[in-house]
């Protein structure tokens, strides 16, 4: 698929979008209560009992298996307030739109970027046929500690990222990019939906590949001007979280607490009270972590043997990471093996 292929794709009408404007918009206009209205845009939807604010779910809303959907919003009608448990690219692709997010009026224009948060309030107003708004849905587990050591050198949007993937609870904020000159962001967009929409060999490593260089863009964006941002007050040592992890990530076979601890001149008892609290993680927890993603990838890409894949990633014991292993993906190695084959 080309950008021009793409261009006729987002501009057709979609069913959803036919069944809103012959159903919606004609006989039913303006009986619907916004619960009605969500429920036909998403079937699968968990409500909160004590109000009327619908939470959307990534284990409804995404594709199974996968981290990451893209698709088109669905025009001619208005978006109730909602919140949702994943991270949100909002991307405007042409014409524009407007928002309430956390009870303020945000207005975005062709190429105009936001990330919304998990757990964000926020609903959108109608919008027309030219007005054609890119929803890019991400799971929290997409911004795992290897993504995010990529993206270690922006402080901002790794930090924003750290909290919106483990203080969901207590952190529900946004970024807005007013990024219309933005010529290469707009191209990787589309290459980015091209590949989506259209996908080829390896399609999954290129999207992520894609994901990188648009969050790197954004850096530039917002280095070149001050955005629209709600984001907490860091603390020095909070916005180290992101570098500690890459280290982890990158020293996991051999480091230890006190090493990585002396590393970024923390005592150890705070690095692991530090780590606990922002990632919900001990220290060997992470690092088990680690070791089991390396596991998974060798046994996915490699023929070596499962007792050789123990060793390559840190586990002399062989029984113990037999244990580790199916305790965290409910399999054995080589069952896992066989289904990824």
């Amino acid at each position: 698929m080309n950008h021009s292929e793409l261009d006729k794709l987002l501009k057709m009408r979609t069913s959803a979008e036919e069944y809103i404007i012959n159903s919606i918009n004609s006989s039913h206009k303006g009986t619907l209560t916004n619960k009605q209205i969500m429920t036909i845009l998403h079937p699968v939807l968990r409500w909160e009992e004590d109000d009327e604010t619908p939470v959307l779910s990534g284990e409804s809303i995404l594709p199974p298996d996968e981290n990451i959907s893209i698709s088109k919003h669905h025009r001619f009608i208005p978006i109730p307030a909602h919140q949702h448990d994943f991270i949100e690219l909002f991307y405007v692709y042409s014409g524009s739109c407007t928002q309430i997010i956390n009870g303020k009026k945000v207005t975005l224009s062709q190429g105009d970027m936001c990330i919304l948060d998990t757990n964000v309030i926020h609903s959108i107003e109608t919008t027309g046929e030219n007005d054609i708004i890119i929803n890019c849905l991400m799971r929290k587990d997409y911004f795992d500690t290897s993504l995010l050591s990529r993206l270690s050198s922006n402080d901002l949007i790794s930090t924003f990222l750290v909290h919106a993937i483990y203080q969901s609870k207590d952190y529900n904020n946004f970024i807005i990019f007013h990024s219309k000159k933005r010529k290469k962001l707009h191209s990787l967009m589309k290459d980015l939906m091209c590949e989506y929409f259209d996908p080829s060999i390896c399609s999954k490593e290129i999207i992520n590949c894609y994901i990188i260089l648009i969050f790197s863009e954004l850096l530039q964006i917002y280095q070149d001007q001050t955005p629209e941002v709600q984001i907490l007050n860091e603390t020095a040592n909070t916005k180290n979280i992101s570098k500690i992890l890459e280290y982890i990530q990158k020293n996991y076979i051999c480091t230890t607490l006190a090493e990585t601890a002396k590393t970024f001149n923390f005592h150890p008892n705070y690095l692991s009270t530090l780590l606990k609290k922002t990632t919900g993680k001990s220290f060997k927890e992470i690092i088990h972590e680690q070791k089991l993603k390396k596991a998974c990838t060798l046994l996915k890409n490699t023929d070596m043997t499962v007792e050789d894949i123990s060793l390559e990633v840190g586990y002399n014991n062989f029984s113990f990471f037999y244990k580790k292993f199916k305790d965290a993906f409910g399999v054995t190695p080589l069952e896992y093996r066989q289904n990824k084959q």
